[in-house]
């Protein structure tokens, strides 16, 4: 329900790195934002395992993993293939047995870390309810104590559902929240910025979507999360896009998309060259535009990526209806 940002953790029961997915585009003019399309220049919290003993490392010796914990890790890898390549149901079923079998055991952060991804996936599904229903879950503090960390991706989260609702308020409330969280050497605080970016740009305060996406262009880099790096400059491009300086957006959407392509993040790839071809587009240059919308359709079906292909195929077909327009 991103890539990405990394939280080791330093005891048995904290084993998980936490990455980041996008949200889904679907197509309208680039030049006239959706709540949807302009959530995309962001991305929504997706977190998965990372085993301390793989090559990628997370700079802690190994622990001893238990059977019930190396299945767990099993499922919530599972979880994230399938969610990564649109699959999202079969994503939920995953997370759901990652879920139980951390319940089994009582392991606290990898039960907070899956609740997070059920949260996430059900809100693909349009499943907003069961969304929040996770979500509180793990900022009800009466029943297990979490780690700060993953209260503030669940305040992240409540943001989210209550920004699909165009409730601004409370969705600025709960990126406080999920700011106040963010604490000891929290990796999350651009991203939180970013979502700060695209609510105010919803209310039509571009400038302080501009200050706020800045902001979260500079503590990603700091933080060194490129694939929140990328997210920071999206948002920064549509803003340009807006204010029609177009070199300007494509340049921020050329760096977004060599990030990305380091990142081997085929759906955010797909998105960076989706907006350069809106740019295009939404200056008339249709054949240009196309030219853009076939690389990342070529992108998303070899990602096997159903809701990319789907996006971007409507988006090509808005294209073709626009230029015949002209």
């Amino acid at each position: 329900m991103n890539n990405t940002m990394n939280r080791s953790q330093q005891s048995e029961d904290k084993k998980i790195r936490s990455y980041e997915d996008e949200k889904k585009k679907p197509p309208s003019s680039f030049l006239n934002f959706s709540t949807s399309q302009l959530l995309n220049f962001g991305l929504l919290l997706f977190t998965v395992y990372c085993l301390l003993f793989t090559a990628a490392g997370c700079g802690h010796t190994p622990p001893s993993l238990s059977d019930v914990q190396k299945q767990a890790i099993e499922f919530n890898q599972q979880g994230e293939s399938a969610f990564k390549k649109g699959h999202y149901k079969r994503a939920l079923s995953s997370y759901a047995e990652a879920l139980r079998l951390n319940r089994s055991i009582e392991n606290t952060d990898g039960i907070a870390i899956n609740l997070v991804n059920m949260a996430v996936v059900h809100h693909k599904l349009g499943d907003n309810a069961n969304a929040r229903k996770y979500a509180d879950e793990i900022l009800d503090t009466s029943r297990i104590t979490h780690h700060a960390s993953r209260y503030s991706d669940a305040a992240f989260i409540k943001a989210m559902l209550y920004l699909d609702d165009r409730n601004y308020g409370p969705a600025l409330e709960w990126t406080e929240r999920a700011l106040n969280f963010c604490r000891d050497d929290c990796r999350t605080e651009g991203g939180i910025y970013n979502l700060k970016g695209r609510i105010a740009f919803l209310k039509s305060d571009f400038s302080s979507a501009l200050t706020y996406a800045e902001k979260g262009l500079e503590l990603n880099k700091k933080s060194g999360d490129k694939d929140e790096e990328a997210n920071s400059l999206r948002l920064i491009a549509g803003l340009k896009a807006k204010r029609g300086e177009y070199e300007a957006s494509k340049k921020l959407f050329e760096h977004a998309l060599s990030l990305d392509k380091e990142l081997g993040a085929g759906r955010k790839i797909a998105m960076d060259l989706t907006g350069i071809g809106d740019l295009f587009a939404g200056q008339g240059a249709f054949k240009d535009a196309m030219n853009y919308y076939m690389r990342a359709m070529s992108v998303c079906e070899n990602s096997e990526d159903k809701q990319c292909i789907k996006d971007t195929a409507a988006t090509m077909e808005k294209c073709q209806q626009d230029s015949g327009k002209k």
